[in-house]
Parts: C-alpha cells; structure tokens; sequence
C-alpha cells in the first residue's frame, strides 16, 4: 500500500486504499479482507458478494449489466453457435448501461446482427427502421430465424411484425399488439403519430444516411425519443451561450431517465441536414462518418506514347478487357463533363458494359458495381463527384484507372507585362496555396496570413464581393500582391523549374498555373482498399500519365498527407493483369482468417493530443461521456477510443493528516483527493469544504466518465507523459479504473508519430511503482516544505499570495547574490576586425584609455598554422532550448515551454521535457539520413547517438520536415498553432540544431595569432578558411578572419560592465541545471513563480534583480528555516528522489527526514 483516496471507494464513495483499487475491490468498510471468498476479483463477482451483505451501492448498475451481459452472451451462443466478438460484447455493455450511441466499425463485423438481438431481448418495445421494404422482410426473416433457435420462452413469443403493406399488419400495429416493429422510412414519415403512441424504448436505424436525408424524419425521431420541441430548437439553435450549453446539460441528465435509447449504424456520407446536430447535443455523438486514411494501394502509372484522349481510352480498353469486373475509370477534370458522356459511348462500342456517373443516381451506381452488371463506372476527377466520395464496396472493387493526372489547373489571362487575376475569393486562395513553395520567407508569412483571411470567405460569390468594403479592399491588396510576384521574373523562373507547381500553355495558347491534386487520388484510390472484418484489403490504382511535370507535382504534393512520397511503379499495359491476379489472391487469404476486432480505450492527458493520436488514422468520429470528449477512428484490427484526463485528477489534501498525509503503524500514507476547479476563479482546490458543490468543476467527473468507457472497452492504455509525474498521473487512473476493467496497460510514446504510437501499443508495459513512489516523495516535499513555510509567510508577511518553495527558494537566494555581485564594475575595451567582434577586458579604467588611444597602431604576428575539425553542438535538452530561445526570440521560459508542449502533442518534436541529448536509431536513419541526403548529399550525413544517461532522447523532430515543409502543411490546414510565427521559429531553431547534430564536422584552417599594442600584447587564435563544408550548413558556421594588413580597428569603445552579469531567464535555467537543483519539467516553473510572486523583476534588457519583497522572503526563510531552503539540503533531496525512482531507496525516508520541520510549526 502506498496511499489512499478520499471518495475513492467505487461502491461508498469512502476512502479507500490503492492497493485495494488495484485488486478491483471495495473499501474495507464495504467488504473485510476476511469476507473475500472470491474465485475471481472481477466486478461480477465482487457484487454479488456485496449484494448478499446487503451492501450493494453504486455498482449496483454494473452488477445488474454484468447479469444482463451474461444472459445476451448466452443468447447469443445458443443463436449462433459462436460467442459475441469483443466488439459487439463492448456495444451490448453500453446498450445495458442505457446508452444512445453510433456503432463506429468497419464493414462485416456485425453491426446489424448486434442490432437485431439488441432490439429482440430489450425489455420493451423496439423499433427497427430501414430504407426499403425489401429490407424489412429480409430482416424480419432473420429476426424469425433467430427466434426459432431460442429456447428462452418469453424471447420465442415475441410479437414481430413487419410491415411490408397490408391493413392488417397496421391493424395489429394500431391494437398496440406487437413487441418489434420493422418499418421503412417512409412509413415511418407518414405514421409518425401512430408510432409515437407505442412508447417505443429502443429504436435501431441500420441505414442512418438514407434517413438522414429528411430532416423531417431526425425531428420525428427525437420526439420519439421523448424530446419536447423547445429541446429541440435549443439544440438547434446557432449562436449558443454559457446558459443554453448548461440547459443542454440538464436535458440529457433527464432524458437518461426516461430509458430510451438509440442505436444507429454509423454514417458513411456526410450528412446534410443541420438536423444531424441534434445527435451532437441531446445524445452526445456525432453523425459523421469516419474517414479511415489506412491503405493497402500499389501506386501504379503508366506513360503512353500520345496524349490524344481516344488514343488514352483505347490503353483504357486494352487493360479493362484483361480484368475481372468492376472497376472506376475517372477522367482528369479539365476534360470536362462532356468527356465522360464521349468517354461513355466510345467504350460502349468497344464492348465494354459502362454505367457513367452522369446517366444515373448514386443508388443505382452502387447496386451496378454491386452486382457486378458493368465493367467500370465513369466518373470525373473531383472531389464531389459521387463515385470518389460515396462508393464503399470493399469487397468488389479491386482497381481503379485515373485517366490523366489529378490536377488543379488555375487560368490565367496574359497581359502585356503579366497576368490579369480576378477578384474572388476562392480563385485567390487556391491559388496562393499553389505558389506557396516558391516564395520567400518573409512572403510565406504574409502568404499565410492572407490564406487564412481568405478562408473565412471561400463560399462568398464574386459578384456580392463589392458590397462589403473592407473585404474588397483586403482582396483587392491580395490580388495585386500575386500580379506583382506573376510579373517578377526570378519568380516566374522559379514557376518554370518547379517539381511542385508549374506553368503550363495549353494548345490554344491559354496559361494555367498547374499543381497536383493529392485529396483526389487519395479518395479515388482509396476506393479500392477499405477496412473490413477481415483485415485492410489490397488493390491497385493506375496512373495513366497525360503531363509528366503534373505527375511529379502530385508526388510531391502526396506527401503532406501521407508523410512522405509514394513509390510509384511504373507499367506496362500487359503486366497488369498478373498484378491483379496476386492482388486476388491476397484477397482470397484473407478470407480465411477473420480479426476479433478489440475496443482498446487510450487515455492520455490533453485534448491536443487526443486528437493527433486519433488523426494517425484518419478523420475520427466523436461522442462524449460527460465531461470527456472521444475520438473514435478504427485502425488494422483495433478501434481505438482516444480521449484526455485534462492532465492531474488527483492532488494531495491540505486538511487531512498532517498537511495531506496520515500516519499509522510507523509508516507514512499520504491521502489524495479529486482536484477541483473554482468555476469563477478558475483556482485549483482538493478538500469538500473548500468551495460549495455548485460552484466548482469535480474532475471526478472525469474518472466517473472514464469508469464507463473502461467498462465497455476490451483493453485500456495509459498515456501520460512518459516521467515520474505522468507516472503518479497513469497510476492514479489505473487504479480507479482497475475495478471496471482488468487489462490496464501502461503506454510509453516519446514522440507523438503513427510509428511510435504503434510500437508503444506492441510494448505496452505494467505501471512502474518506483516513479510512483519517487512522485509521492516529491509530492510530500513540495508539500511540507513549501505550504507549511507559506503559512509562516502568510504570518510573518499577512500576504497569502506569498510562496517558499525548496527549489524556489534557494534560486531565489542566487537573484540575489548575483545582483550583489553585479554591481562591481569591470571596463571592458571592444572593436572589429573585419567584422569579427574582439574585447579586452581590464580593471583599470586609465590603462583601457590608453589602449584604445594606441588601438590604431595594432599590429598582429601569426605563431602558427594548423588544421581542426569542429564537430556540431548537440541535440537540445530542455535547458538548453530554454536558454536560446530566450537569447535569439527573447521568449520567456513559460512561453517556451508552451510551444514546446504545442509541438509534442502535434508529433512534430519528441518528448521537450529532458536532461538527455542522446538520439535513437529512428531520429538518426529515419528523419536525419533522409533529410541530408535529399538535401546535400548522402556524404554529408555523421551519424551520432551523443549517449548520455536517461530514458528520453534529446529534443530533435519526429519527421524530415524542415520549416517550409512545415508552412505548406499549416497552409494546407493539415496542422493548425495558436501562434504559427512562434512557433514556426521555434521548430526551425530545433530542426535546424538535430540535423547539425547529425552531420560531419567542418574542417577549418585555424592560426594562432599575436596581438601587439605598446603597452599590451595578447593572443587569440582565429579561423582563416573552411576546408570542408559540414554542419555548417545548417547551423551557424565559423566566423573566418582573411590575415592582410593593414588591420585597421572599427568603432572602438570601452564600456563600463559588471564583473558578473545579472541572470536572465535562459541562464538562470542553465545554472539550475549545472548545480543539480530542479528538473527538466519544472524549470520553467520555478523562474514563472519568482516572478509571478514578485520576489523577481525583469528589466527591459532581460536582467533579473530581486525586489524588496523577494530580499525580506529569502532572508527570513534563511533566518528561521535554513536548514530546508539551504541549495545543499535541495540538491540532497533531489539526489534522493532520484535514488528511489531507481528503486534504491524507500520513498518514506524523505518524510521522517522533513517530519521535525512539520512538528515544529504545527506545534
């Protein structure tokens, strides 16, 4: 046993130890250790234990659905012959939890077979609607063959009816005697009134995109589900305040009790009605469907002799003909329309079976490919074209032809000395998208900017444009900001020898600006390969290349999607059928095997990284629990829910024991409590009699809600920060999650990437105790040296916003001793040589005017000559980090980390929280090699591990991107900063320190050199020539000095200086660091509170002096408690904690060490 939790009984409410939350059990109040005749500790068991004592309290709702789940496996079983799959046992859990919810899955794994007992063993009555009465008897047949293999009595004698349209079905129907009713939507439309008087308490719709084509129908749903029409309008409502949001709270607190669900099979299509949002506010899930970005495509191409578009159709018919129907064939979109009509007939005389976009609906589309009735459907290369965004047929589509490569193709009309653009909007910011790559840094910034602007007004038509003056003024500048760059001719060379965007005349003489468009092969590529029961199937996407410049276009524009450039192989016509071959029989393996699709729940701590996480896998759905939002996104065989415990849930208690920790048999227990948030000061609070209920956030709330997910879920996975603190934070909701779910696992990701996530996954780990414990000694000594030497503050000072801390304070004392130290004055003599800055410095201001009255005569003699190889600096710790980015941007340490912690949960740097510089395999061969290979050569590369102890790496980027890659993927909306130019800054700072890191030295020729005046001589060896170019490259090279007299001294001065300058914020943190007090997570912390607290103030030059305040704090702390603020006593500590996290020592010692100060001031 290690602590204990108040409230954190999951049966009471009472307190409770960890160790009996880690066994999944009660507090002892609730059950004695001698009453546990267990066969197993699972929550099942548990409760029926309590349930014969009579003790049967909160889990008396999961005991009643552990009964419920038992009864639907056995159902089940008997049906079926099979056990549920582990999804399906996770959505029967929440539809016995009385959830509403959206069956997030992959095709084939059961959604409607769930659905169909889901309605026949609910309690009440249920509801079943389908598009089309051919539907409702195919169900109704199902329902009745599963019926005739249940032995349960009350299940056989079920009344279903379905009704396919006979009066006497809807007779039955108005007698009220009937149990399941399968109906379509149009009947449901029409006899709304009807149906609402059943009082049905479950309602399952299997085709949620067709009735979401009637806003009507969602309306009459929602009444049906017992929603009033001010619930609904509310929820509707646009402009929502603090009070509708509360209002909406409520409303689905009541609507709970009235037990009627809804369970609905997930969307496929976009939904158009904004009736959709009523699932978002009164049912707390989205109506959107999932767009999973897995693929298994061969990227193939093919380059035709001519470009002629019936030379292209016939390549077309060459290759169809040898293949197993059905495929796509889309045309290029600037052929337009009236091609795929001609595309149509042509390959219809050439004997191909051809269904085209434009001649039918989506559904007939569907049931052709569906049914094999046609060789290939037709369809135009844009993104709202039908066949691209709404064909899901996994199992029948194998291939797809892309006639002429994806492009965007931007007119533009020749003037004498450039190119007229119009005014509008849309054609301006496609536009300066394209052209991004080719601008200069500066320009890429304001590019940004107007890109940004411009999205607010993409759906604004061209000709209202004049009636909104500022905006037409705004769009005006713009255009003629991209008319100046079309008519400079260094950047129109640029266009011409661009890989990535292009101008191209066409044969009537007209100019377009040309780039690849990536979003439209993906999605009609993607046709091809979808996520099914059976695993991620393989297809194949064929290129046929009509402008080979666009092609390389694509290739490079691909890359911000998928991370890098796919291989694209190139054809012939006659090797596809064997490719097609291997890929059916890929196929056909497949088959035999069929994935038990799990649940896994990862829990990390900020919504941030919640969302890039779920983003790896493509565009995820989400539903909320409470007061947590999850993302939900499937992945090869897994769906993953990713949500966020908004960082702590737990934090010492300030009035119980002594200062938050009790003692009993010789030991120490600290006790924890739910942190609670003051709504209206937003200030962090633990004890109940702290605040009123109501008028404060309880992240209880929080582990309540995770309590659910965990239940439902087949595995949980913890992951917070991969340090001692992020440790306290996952074991504190292993252990309240423990009693809801066995298979809690710990997740370790030093770096936000697909890569690691899925390794992390592949290792995941127990919980390590012995950071558990070195937190829990950190925590007490935080605790009993800084609260109980504030109160003394608060006393001796009668100010409560005062604060010790036992790092805090002995940094404090060194503002202090430096500003003393400074103010003793040196004279320091500058000047330049060819722009090389030198310095003198001298005690004796009248010596310093004498030599800078003989500077002009200075006279240098070179000693020797001789080769060296400068090697890189190293990769950034934190500290380090700190200390430049304040010195190049004058970012102060809070900022800093604030971009750091933004680029960590993006996945763009690794883990910014460490002491360590060494670099791993991944960050060597997997972003270095790359990048300096592409960039300037593969001789360029030196790889370096730069060992040092520690668990993370240094801080370096996860990905080869430099800092204009970055800008295109933030111009691309493809990841959005609260502050792009700091953080733009930041990122290159480190981009450009690890790709240093890795490269070879710069060889130089150095001298050493004499410097001669009358009255002084010194020696100073310089840098004459760089032999061999290295890091250089990339990171600040050496200075070089050309050895020709005469040497004539520039702007000589003498400046009165300290001898010892005052800290600023970057180096107070690298004396912190070399003097061992602190750590990588909370420097930046302890200089925030120094100054926050006033002790500190900041001059304008970035110089740190203490105030009167700080001077009176530090020196009664020293005075009355020097011994527990002294730096030897901190670093003591520190040294310590470390020693218990390596599971050295036992954490407790700390608290018998600081226990005399405690007793003393609570006496």
């Amino acid at each position: 046993m290690l602590f204990y939790v108040l409230h954190g009984c999951p049966n009471c409410g009472g307190m409770i130890s960890d160790e009996r939350l880690s066994r999944g059990l009660p507090c002892e109040n609730c059950l004695k250790e001698e009453e546990l005749i267990l066969e197993k500790e699972d929550l099942g068991s548990v409760a029926e234990i309590l349930r014969k004592k009579g003790n049967l309290k909160d889990l008396e709702i999961y005991a009643k659905v552990e009964k419920e789940i038992s009864y639907f496996k056995e159902i089940f079983e008997e049906v079926f012959g099979s056990s549920p799959s582990s999804l399906q046992l996770s959505w029967a859990k929440r539809f016995y939890l009385g959830e509403s919810f959206a069956i997030v899955a992959p095709t084939g794994t059961g959604k409607t077979t769930f659905g169909l007992l889901a309605c026949l063993v609910n309690q009440g009555k249920s509801l079943i609607i389908v598009p089309t009465k051919v539907l409702v008897n195919h169900l109704y047949e199902r329902l009745l063959a599963i019926q005739e293999r249940i032995s349960k009595k009350d299940l056989r004698e079920k009344i279903i009816l379905p009704y396919t349209g006979s009066k006497k079905e809807k007779e039955i129907l108005e007698n009220k005697k009937v149990d399941l009713f399968i109906c379509t939507q149009a009947f449901f439309h029409r006899n709304f009134e009807l149906l609402k008087k059943l009082d049905f308490s479950l309602i399952f719709v299997d085709d949620v995109d067709s009735f979401l084509k009637s806003g009507k129908n969602v309306e009459h749903l929602f009444y049906m589900l017992g929603f009033t029409q001010k619930e609904i309008e509310l929820a509707l409502k646009r402009d929502k305040e603090e009070e509708d949001f509360e209002k909406l709270l409520k409303i689905k607190e009541r609507h709970k009790k009235k037990l009627k669900r809804l369970i609905v099979s997930s969307a496929t299509l976009k939904p158009k009605t904004n009736r959709a949002l009523l699932f978002q506010n009164l049912l707390g899930f989205e109506i959107t469907r999932f767009v999973s970005t897995l693929r298994r495509v061969e990227d193939l191409y093919f380059q035709p002799e001519k470009r002629d578009f019936f030379y292209l159709l016939d390549q077309v018919v060459e290759i169809v003909k040898k293949l197993d129907p059905p495929g796509i064939l889309f045309i290029e979109e600037h052929y337009g329309r009236e091609s795929v009509e001609k595309a149509s007939e042509y390959l219809k005389e050439k004997g191909l079976r051809i269904i085209s976009y434009l001649e039918t609906d989506e559904e007939n589309l569907l049931e052709s490919l569906k049914n094999k009735k046609v060789d290939l459907a037709l369809g135009l290369s844009h993104l709202s074209n039908p066949l691209l965004r709404g064909i899901d047929l996994p199992e029948v589509l194998r291939y797809v032809i892309f006639l002429g490569v994806p492009k965007h193709r931007f007119p533009l009309l020749r003037e004498k000395e450039g190119f007229e653009l119009p005014l509008s909007s849309q054609f301006l910011h496609n536009l300066l998208l394209s052209l991004l790559p080719l601008f200069e840094e500066e320009e890429k910034f304001l590019s940004l900017a107007y890109i940004n602007y411009l999205k607010k007004y993409l759906t604004l038509r061209d000709e209202d444009l004049p009636r909104y003056e500022g905006l037409l003024k705004k769009v005006t500048e713009i255009r003629d900001f991209l008319s100046v760059k079309l008519r400079d001719e260094g950047f129109m060379e640029k266009l011409k020898n661009s890989d990535e965007v292009f101008l191209d005349i066409d044969e009537e003489g007209k100019y377009y600006v040309v780039v690849g468009n990536a979003q439209v092969y993906l999605q009609g590529s993607g046709r091809v390969s979808r996520l099914t029961a059976r695993g991620l199937l393989p297809g194949f996407s064929l290129l046929i290349i009509d402008n080979l410049k666009a092609f390389l276009s694509l290739k490079k524009r691909l890359r911000f999607y998928l991370g890098e450039e796919p291989e694209f192989k190139k054809v012939a016509p006659e090797d596809i059928p064997e490719i097609d071959k291997r890929i059916q029989r890929e196929r056909e393996t497949l088959k035999e095997t069929s994935l038990d699709f799990k649940n896994y729940v990862v829990i990390v701590e900020s919504p941030h990284k919640a969302k890039t996480i779920a983003g790896f896998f493509g565009k995820p759905s989400k539903r909320r629990i409470e007061n947590i939002l999850v993302y939900e996104i499937p992945m090869e065989d897994t769906l993953l829910s990713v949500c966020a415990s908004l960082g702590h849930v737990f934090n010492l208690s300030r009035r119980q024991g002594i200062f938050g920790v009790l003692t009993q048999n010789g030991h120490f227990y600290p006790i924890f409590d739910t942190i609670k948030i003051d709504k209206r000061t937003k200030n962090e609070l633990v004890d109940e009699m702290e605040a009123e209920k109501d008028e404060v956030f309880d992240k209880g709330e929080i582990i309540k809600a995770l309590q659910r997910l965990a239940y439902s879920a087949s595995d949980v996975f913890v992951a917070s920060d991969p340090d001692s603190e992020g440790e306290k934070i996952a074991y504190d909701l292993y252990i309240n999650l423990r009693p809801f779910q066995k298979n809690i696992k710990r997740l370790e990701i030093h770096e936000i990437t697909p890569r690691a996530f899925k390794k992390a996954l592949i290792e995941a780990k127990d919980f390590n105790l012995a950071r558990v414990k070195a937190q829990l000694a950190r925590r007490v000594a935080d605790r009993w040296v800084g609260f109980s030497l504030s109160r003394e503050l608060w006393k001796a000072f009668h100010n409560k916003h005062l604060s010790a801390g036992r790092v805090q304070t002995p940094v404090l004392g060194w503002v202090i001793k430096r500003a003393e130290e400074a103010k003793e004055f040196k004279y320091r003599l500058s000047f330049y040589l060819q722009d090389i800055p030198f310095y003198i410095d001298l005690e004796d201001k009248e010596f310093a005017e004498k030599l800078l009255e003989e500077l002009p005569g200075l006279k240098l003699e070179e000693l020797l000559r001789f080769e060296e190889d400068l090697s890189p600096p190293p990769p950034y710790t934190t500290d380090t980090v700190l200390e430049e980015a304040y010195y190049y941007f004058k970012f102060n340490s809070s900022q800093t980390m604030a971009l750091l912690q933004e680029l960590f949960e993006l996945g763009l740097i690794t883990y910014h929280r460490t002491d360590s510089t060494r670099i791993s395999e991944a960050g060597r061969y997997q972003v270095a090699k790359p990048y300096i290979e592409s960039n300037v050569g593969s001789e360029y590369f030196y790889p370096r591990e730069w060992f040092s102890p520690g668990a993370h790496e240094g801080i370096r980027p996860t990905h080869p991107w430099d800092v204009k890659e970055l800008k295109l993927r933030v111009a691309h909306g493809l990841i959005t900063f609260k502050n792009p130019k700091d953080s733009l800054r930041l990122y290159d700072l480190i981009f450009r320190r690890f790709i240093a890191s890795q490269c070879r030295p710069v060889r130089v020729l150095k001298a050493r050199f004499k410097f001669i005046l009358p009255s002084y001589n010194w020696e100073e060896t310089l840098n004459l020539e760089i032999l061999q170019d290295g890091f250089d490259l990339f990171w600040r090279g050496p200075q070089l000095f050309t050895p020709k007299p005469p040497f004539q001294p520039q702007k000589a001065e003498i400046h009165k200086i300290p001898k010892v300058f005052l800290y600023n914020q970057g180096s107070l943190i690298q004396e912190m660091k070399k003097r061992g007090l602190g750590r990588p997570s909370t420097y930046a912390e302890i200089v925030s509170t120094l100054l926050h607290r006033r002790y500190v103030y900041e001059l304008k030059t970035g110089g740190l002096i203490p105030t009167k305040l700080g001077k009176e704090v530090y020196f009664f702390l020293i005075d009355k408690f020097k011994e527990f603020v002294s730096e030897e006593f901190t670093r003591e500590l520190e040294k310590f904690m470390d020693e218990v996290e390596k599971g050295e020592k036992n954490w407790e010692e700390i608290c018998e060490k600081l226990k005399p100060l405690v007793t003393f001031l609570e006496s």
